[in-house]
């Protein structure tokens, strides 16, 4: 596991957590962050994954703003810190800057065949490039405000899998609800809602860690990944 530099869209270098895989030369992944920067929990994610057959790639999105943020979600300040940095966030830049994560993979000669997997912030994120990049497939944990973003008809989008936590402060059941219309108007949307199971709940060690609930996300997305 280490930190690299990946060309970015604009002619700039971005900063990445790259971890191969533990089997070797494992399926590309571009890991999208939550708001806490690369902290220890997406560390701990990069490498479970790894440790599940991907080459993981985890660009750090708030180095337009920030280099090198690591915040704790249990610490107050540096929750808000967090809510601070999403709101500076270009989203389009942050796209392109994803976008680049799975072209690096390209380069390198990993094929066209690159996955994308997001929490929170990074949920949003992986279903904005389902629907506008040419990501193979999307995984999406509890992102937040994808009742603005599906779109109320059905549209041309990579494959993309919605992981939803019934109690989710940051989605309202009205919310919940509109997410779950649009996305079964899609081909290839499947949506799951975690019954009992609130925001961050495939955190661990996090306040609303659920270990079943996040061992069957993590079964569901390797059998959609898989296919």
């Amino acid at each position: 596991m280490k930190l690299i530099q990946i060309p970015a869209g604009d002619g700039s270098s971005l900063p990445a957590l790259h971890v191969p895989s533990a089997s070797g030369r494992g399926r590309p992944l571009v890991l999208i962050q939550e708001i806490f920067g690369i902290n220890d929990a997406m560390e701990q994610a990069a490498q479970a994954w790894a440790q599940e057959g991907f080459e993981v790639l985890c660009p750090d999105l708030f180095a337009r703003q920030q280099p090198g943020v690591r915040l704790d979600p249990r610490v107050p300040e540096q929750f808000q810190q967090g809510i601070s940095l999403m709101q500076g966030m270009d989203f389009g830049r942050a796209i392109q800057d994803l976008d680049a994560a799975r072209q690096w993979f390209e380069t390198q000669g990993r094929g066209d065949k690159v996955g994308a997997l997001g929490y929170c912030l990074g949920g949003r994120l992986a279903v904005m490039m389902a629907l506008s990049t040419p990501i193979a497939a999307a995984v999406s944990y509890y992102g937040v405000g994808l009742e603005d973003l599906l779109p109320a008809q059905r549209v041309d989008a990579a494959p993309c899998l919605l992981h939803i936590a019934e109690l989710d402060g940051f989605v309202p059941p009205a919310a919940r609800e509109t997410i779950l219309q649009r996305a079964a108007l899609q081909d290839r949307m499947p949506a799951h809602v975690y019954t009992g199971c609130d925001h961050a709940f495939a955190r661990p060690g996090g306040e609303h860690f659920d270990a079943e609930a996040a061992a069957l996300a993590r079964t569901r997305t390797l059998a959609f990944l898989a296919a």
